[in-house]
């Protein structure tokens, strides 16, 4: 009788994550890059850099790839229930999947708790604007560019004043975009549409 020999992965960094995405090139390499994404996310090892709600994320991206918005919102679930930190927060990557699933109900109560929990981290109004502009939901894109270059606003550093965002900050591409997407609903230029063109 043989000796059964069991391989134990070795322990995952965000660059191997990184690796395994931008390998895949065809709709049958990202299935594949996400079944493999899933299973490490399944039985994560105890060095592993990265939690199983971030593998989740990396392979429901993945799916997306493929053209799979179902299945990519599934794992998207499945990471905000596997809890842990997923940059810049969990749910934004569960409110993009919403909306590329056609579920717009579900996709604003996701963005509505997201609101309500009052994010420090400006990527988190930057990527909620962002999946709604790429949907032509331009009236809620404006809504949450605005939301963070208030929240960019209320820094002591800048005083208040948009012209102190530093040139490459968050806060100074939330207005960038803010202004982009005024544009783009006819609005009138404002005060802070002046700073950012």
């Amino acid at each position: 009788m043989g000796r059964r020999v069991l391989r134990v992965r070795q322990p995952l960094t965000e660059d191997d994550i990184e690796a395994v995405g931008w390998a895949a090139r065809t709709p049958a390499e990202h299935l594949s890059a996400a079944a493999w994404l899933q299973a490490a996310a399944e039985a994560p090892h105890p060095e592993d850099e990265v939690g199983p709600a971030e593998l989740l994320v990396a392979a429901s991206d993945q799916l997306s790839f493929a053209g799979d918005a179902p299945g990519a919102l599934a794992l998207c679930r499945a990471a905000v229930a596997a809890g842990g930190h997923v940059p810049p927060d969990v749910r934004v990557f569960l409110h993009h999947a919403l909306l590329a699933a056609g579920e717009g109900e579900q996709a604003r109560a996701v963005a509505e708790d997201i609101r309500r929990s009052r994010p420090e981290d400006l990527a988190v109004y930057s990527f909620v604007g962002e999946s709604y502009e790429v949907t032509d939901d331009l009236a809620q894109a404006h809504r949450w560019f605005t939301l963070g270059l208030q929240r960019a606003l209320t820094d002591p550093a800048t005083g208040g004043d948009p012209a102190e965002l530093a040139p490459s900050s968050e806060g100074r591409m939330l207005g960038v975009a803010r202004t982009r997407v005024r544009r783009d609903l006819d609005m009138p230029p404002d005060e802070l549409d002046d700073a950012f063109t």
